[in-house]
């Protein structure tokens, strides 16, 4: 079924996919950018005469640096995926690619930048990303659905349960594909939603069946340019989630339908395992993909030492990579208050799993929902359970959870861990456990009689920011936690925090079992107690 060409660009190194939502980044770029590519046209955002060297230099700023890793650069251009076949270009594209100079393809342009530097580029297409009236949507307004947070003014989603919508979607990709050079194509199932809620996975033969008619038509393509042309698709991070959106991710690697598998978005738990053991005997690659800017709720620009932990997990499970997507791509870029320089040091790190050995770690437990908020994703503190997506909600995560009141039972956590904390390391300065409670029932308390407030999440919550309901002093020595089942030493405060002190016996490399209770509570108090966060802290000398 496929050449020796074929398989030999599935399994070339691809170590670090850098996905860019270049629709974001060069609308916004002439403004932040020091390069000066300001326009004196305040109605519009580029440029008259876009400086294009100026522009390239900077948007590849980190993947020129000589310390970074990537392999592979994927380009979101999502006002070419519903809107190529009537050739009707616009959104931030159009200035450039109306410009004076009439024959100014932006595209090209950056697929030759980036294959200059020797590197693979795929194309990424939101299947279900623009819910702008196009002359198709309004010939045919039966073919579509629409949820709340969709304006009045707009049309709303492609249904694909009609094989009218299936039909016009491959037709505009069998045009991109042959318009523009790229090394091969991401069929972006995270953003955008291909089904009415309820009836995703009724239709999934639809589906597959699309899915099918993609693989003849990129083997066509291969056959006709002699060149190798891979199908990339990015699904929910586990298989679970995958059929709740309608996808039969069984059928497709049984058929081999996909040549790489992205898992997940802005999720921070990936079942490797279930995917590996899926995808046994093919050449199918499994890359994780972390979005740093519709972040996991309480994860937002992070830092380092959560992207070690988080791809030092990915690596031992097994994934053959990882995919950074939304992360800055030079200093000072536009993508809101992201730490370019945590992204730069991802880039220089995150590349191998040798390169993370000794490196300080930060594992955690995942929150609920978060991101763009509660118009598209419920927040955790007002939870509810979607039913238009799996994808992006994050709805089997552990936090928040409460404690339970009687001190009998534990509220159980699991946390992985892919560091080998060995007692003897000399280089290993100290493991904790770093706990964030919630207690409504100190709401009345002074806030002398309270602990620190702590910011819980900065992003997708009212003004932005979601800050903890700090409990009453004391709490501290009411709270058990056992790891492993090996009862830790009574903790310690920290601005907030509630830190335990872990022994590296009593750890174990991969998934680890916490469980935490309060004991010993006067017969007076009362507590209604959340965990926020839970975070393992690995810190080496």
């Amino acid at each position: 079924m496929f050449t020796n060409a074929h398989i030999d660009a599935v399994n070339r190194p691809r170590n670090v996919i850098n996905l860019f939502d270049a629709n974001f980044t060069i609308h916004l770029a002439p403004l932040k950018s020091p390069l000066g590519l300001v326009s004196k046209n305040t109605n519009n955002l580029l440029p008259d005469h876009p400086d294009v060297d100026a522009f390239m230099k900077y948007q590849f700023t980190f993947t020129d640096d000589q310390d970074t890793h990537t392999d592979s650069i994927w380009w979101d251009l999502g006002i070419l995926d519903d809107e190529l076949k009537t050739g009707d270009i616009k959104g931030p594209w159009a200035p450039w690619t109306k410009s004076v100079d009439k024959n100014l393809d932006m595209v090209n342009l950056i697929v030759a930048e980036t294959k200059k530097r020797g590197l693979e580029t795929f194309y990424s297409h939101r299947m279900n990303g623009a819910t702008e009236w196009t002359p198709l949507k309004k010939d045919n307004p039966n073919w579509l659905f629409k949820y709340s947070w969709i304006p009045d003014k707009d049309a709303g989603y492609w249904n694909y349960a009609f094989p009218e919508v299936r039909k016009h979607v491959l037709e505009n990709l069998t045009g991109l594909i042959n318009q523009y050079d790229f090394d091969g194509i991401q069929l972006d199932y995270a953003r955008g939603l291909i089904f009415p809620a309820g009836t995703q996975w009724e239709n999934r033969n639809e589906l597959t069946d699309l899915m099918r008619s993609f693989r003849k038509i990129t083997l066509e393509f291969e056959k006709n340019k002699n060149r190798p042309f891979l199908t990339a698709a990015r699904v929910p991070e586990n298989i679970v989630g995958c059929h709740f959106d309608g996808i039969d991710i069984e059928a497709w690697v049984r058929e081999e339908l996909v040549d790489i598998l992205v898992l997940g978005c802005r999720s921070l738990d990936m079942d490797i395992h279930s995917f590996r053991n899926l995808t046994k005997g093919t050449n199918i690659k499994l890359y994780p993909s972390i979005d740093d800017h519709h972040a996991c709720d309480g994860y937002h620009n992070p830092g380092i030492k959560v992207f070690r932990g988080l791809a030092s997990n990915w690596y031992r499970d097994g994934a053959d990579g990882i995919q950074s997507f939304n992360f800055n791509f030079a200093p000072n870029a536009p993508f809101g208050n992201e730490d370019s320089e945590s992204h730069l040091q991802f880039y220089k790190e995150c590349h191998s799993p040798k390169a993370l050995i000794g490196k300080d770690k930060t594992f955690i437990v995942q929150r609920r929902g978060g991101g763009h908020g509660p118009s598209v994703i419920p927040n955790a503190e007002d939870w509810y359970t979607p039913r238009h997506s799996y994808a992006n909600t994050s709805m089997l995560s552990s936090l928040p959870a409460a404690i339970n009141n009687d001190g009998k039972v534990d509220t159980l956590l699991t946390i992985d861990v892919a560091d080998e904390i060995k007692p003897d390391d000399e280089n290993l300065k100290e493991v904790t456990i770093r706990l964030l409670l919630s207690d409504k029932s100190a709401q009345t308390l002074p806030d002398s009689e309270r602990l620190d407030t702590v910011i819980v999440a900065t992003w997708g919550h009212i003004n932005r920011r979601l800050d903890n309901i700090p409990a009453g002093k004391g709490i501290e020595n009411h709270i058990q936690i056992r790891l492993n089942n090996s009862l830790l030493e009574k903790p310690v405060l920290s601005k907030g925090w509630i830190i335990f002190r872990v022994e590296p016996s009593q750890l174990s490399v991969g998934e680890n079992l916490v469980g935490i209770n309060i004991r010993d509570r006067d017969s007076k108090s009362e507590f209604n107690v959340e965990i926020e966060k839970l975070e393992l802290h690995v810190n080496y000398i």
